[in-house]
């Protein structure tokens, strides 16, 4: 969870440079890693450019925030990286990746590769790889489910934060989850039985 202090909000809202800055520093890195989460694995390289397109309109759009309505900034700015990931998704659609994910270009995401190591350890290639396919599995999951799977999972949102971004109730957040976490589990249980052997 993102915490960011008092007023700052407010100030950013009515032009202030530096609580602009603030906003940004605090949200970078999370939004970005729910960006890369959402869409990476199809678009690795563009999440940088997707991420700064998010806060473009969270800022010409800050004007609009109003925190009397008793919703958090956090779960505003989530509301806006869930509809451009999402329309990003709908302008490019392509077709269905494959089951198996290949190579480690497939998610983008970070390797596990020691400084200076000749060899790494095995323990560590196969974290690697686990988190390669966890990051695929998650790539595969319906819209829907891998949003609620990456902002419970990755972000901690709770189911009624989750509720107010995904615009529906916390029982179809609970249900999307769950499914989320079956189809997980489903993709993931002959890579981890192996492990277990």
């Amino acid at each position: 969870m993102v915490d960011i202090p008092d007023g700052v909000v407010a100030r950013a809202r009515e032009g202030d440079a530096e609580a602009f800055r603030s906003l940004l520093e605090a949200f970078e890195k999370p939004v970005f890693q729910t960006v890369h989460r959402l869409v990476g694995g199809r678009y690795p390289t563009e999440v940088e450019d997707i991420t700064q397109d998010i806060f473009l309109k969270v800022f010409r759009s800050l004007t609009k925030f109003d925190e009397d309505r008793g919703v958090k900034f956090s779960t505003w700015i989530y509301t806006f990286v869930k509809n451009h990931c999402f329309d990003v998704l709908k302008k490019r659609r392509l077709p269905t990746l494959h089951l198996d994910p290949g190579g480690p270009e497939d998610d983008g995401g970070p390797r596990h590769d020691p400084d200076g190591a000749v060899a790494p350890p095995p323990r560590e290639v196969l974290d690697g790889e686990l988190h390669d396919r966890i990051a695929a599995a998650v790539d595969r999951l319906p819209h829907d489910q891998r949003l609620v799977f990456v902002l419970r999972a990755y972000e901690g949102l709770d189911y009624r934060e989750i509720a107010e971004v995904a615009a529906c109730t916390e029982g179809t957040v609970k249900s999307r989850l769950y499914r989320a976490k079956e189809a997980l589990r489903k993709s993931l249980r002959r890579y981890v039985l192996q492990e277990e052997a």
